[in-house]
């Protein structure tokens, strides 16, 4: 009530200011910033930097405390907010109360919904270059082939050239599909995933998270080493063609050339049978889950989203050219899986956590070494971090794919642990999370023990 009382107050100021003024110049540059609907209903009323801020953050907690959060943004509230504030409190002059500002508030959330809808998006990826099979699926993501995507979309490509009463609005969107399509035709596969229940922005942004997550989880799946080339959109590059020139006395000009895929190439016809199997079954299911929690908001998952924030800076650390950024973003994917808001002894938090998911009796290394590997990534990335570490020595680049390799394994590890004990299906506290851990290490630290009893 208190910040609707201020951008009244304002509203009032600035008007009187402007009507004093000689000329606009004369007015406070933070004056003229934002303004909301006139009460007559032509124009718009100026209210000045502070209160549009102030309408902002109103607009912020309506949402927050709504059961809209996650499925809007906040510019089509703040823009509803401020019609209904001039309506309510303006032209039907309403007192203004605790109750009137709530539904003020919430009236505005209301508007902005209904903008929600299902939407399915498609985004242009580079995956592998072999064209076999025409489409797999990572959870609620399908990738398409180039060629299976285009006759899936045929249909749609005649419903827009046929859009429109006026040559010029079919013209205009004949190119529209043109150059859509051509940027397309500079990829390997399209990424499909269905967004339901949001608005145009959100439903945009987390349909991008969507189809990235799952690009995530297959380096994850498949391995940084066979994977890095992969991602989602960016500039239309068919083929990585590059040059160099250098000069030297005895020889004068060289130039050298290079040409090189953009997609990766160590996948044969038949790598999707790498799909199948019980083992692969159970980290599918639990791709599908974590995914589901982007492209449904009414689905919540704790540790469904913490594995895709892990995911999210393993991917990134993938496709980093920077071995030192490689370093870093993996170790702290490494962190965002297994921290959960420690402050003390972090290096042997994650390193054990971490050693814990990944052991095996069956595995060939023991706990201790998993644990050591683990602690040496963590090491290398605070020594990097903090100065200690040129980005530039080749102790660097050397290690980068090993840390990769280390943290790659326990993500894809804890994938199957947390779907073959259920986990993504609770939802859990940081407590409950530590204690977990906790005792994963405890667990594996025994079997790890040797067996000390008598023959």
């Amino acid at each position: 009530m208190t910040d609707i009382e201020f951008v009244f107050a304002e509203c009032e100021r600035i008007q009187k200011t402007f009507s004093a003024a000689v000329s606009l110049q004369d007015l406070p540059k933070q004056d003229m910033w934002g303004d909301l609907p006139h009460p007559e209903g032509k124009g718009s009323l100026m209210c000045g930097r502070a209160a549009d801020q102030r309408v902002w953050r109103l607009a912020e907690q309506a949402i927050k405390y709504s059961d809209a959060m996650g499925t809007i943004e906040i510019a089509p509230v703040h823009k509803a907010l401020g019609k209904i504030l001039v309506q309510r409190f303006v032209v039907e002059r309403r007192p203004l109360d605790e109750q009137q500002a709530e539904r003020a508030l919430s009236s505005a959330v209301k508007e902005a919904k209904k903008a929600r809808m299902n939407r399915t998006h498609y985004f242009p990826c580079r995956l592998m270059r072999t064209k076999e099979p025409p489409s797999f699926a990572i959870g609620p993501v399908t990738f398409y082939t180039l060629e299976r995507f285009n006759e899936l979309m045929a249909p749609h490509y005649e419903d827009l050239a046929r859009r429109g009463e006026k040559d010029s609005e079919k013209g205009s969107n004949e190119r529209l599909l043109a150059i859509a399509r051509h940027y397309y035709d500079g990829f390997t596969w399209v990424g499909e995933v269905n967004i339901l229940n949001c608005d145009g922005g959100t439903s945009l942004e987390r349909a991008r998270m969507a189809v990235t997550g799952a690009v995530n989880l297959v380096h994850i799946l498949f391995g940084s080493y066979h994977t890095s080339r992969m991602g989602i959109g960016g500039p239309r590059l068919e083929t990585d063609r590059r040059a160099h020139m250098s000069v030297d006395p005895k020889n004068g000009l060289y130039i050298s050339c290079s040409s090189a895929s953009t997609s990766a190439v160590g996948f044969g016809d038949d790598w999707v049978k790498f799909l199948e199997g019980e083992d692969m079954a159970v980290l599918l299911r639990a791709a599908n889950k974590a995914l589901e929690t982007v492209v449904n908001p009414a689905i919540k998952r704790t540790l469904g989203s913490r594995l895709l924030d892990s995911a999210a800076w393993f991917g990134d650390a993938v496709r980093e050219e920077s071995p030192a950024a490689q370093i870093i973003k993996a170790v702290t994917a490494l962190e965002r899986l297994v921290l959960t808001s420690e402050h003390e002894d972090i290096k042997k938090t994650v390193s054990q956590r971490g050693a814990a998911i990944r052991y095996g009796p069956a595995d060939t290394k023991s706990f201790e070494e998993l644990e050591s590997e683990l602690a040496e990534a963590y090491v290398m990335r605070s020594r990097l971090a903090h100065g200690s570490l040129s980005p530039l020595d080749p102790e660097v680049s050397a290690f980068a794919p090993v840390c990769l390799h280390r943290i790659e394994q326990v993500i894809c590890w804890g994938l199957g642990l947390f779907e073959a004990h259920g986990l993504f299906d609770r939802e859990l506290t940081n407590r409950q999370m530590a204690e977990g851990f906790d005792g994963l290490v405890s667990f594996a630290q025994k079997r790890a023990a040797p067996d000390d009893s008598p023959a």
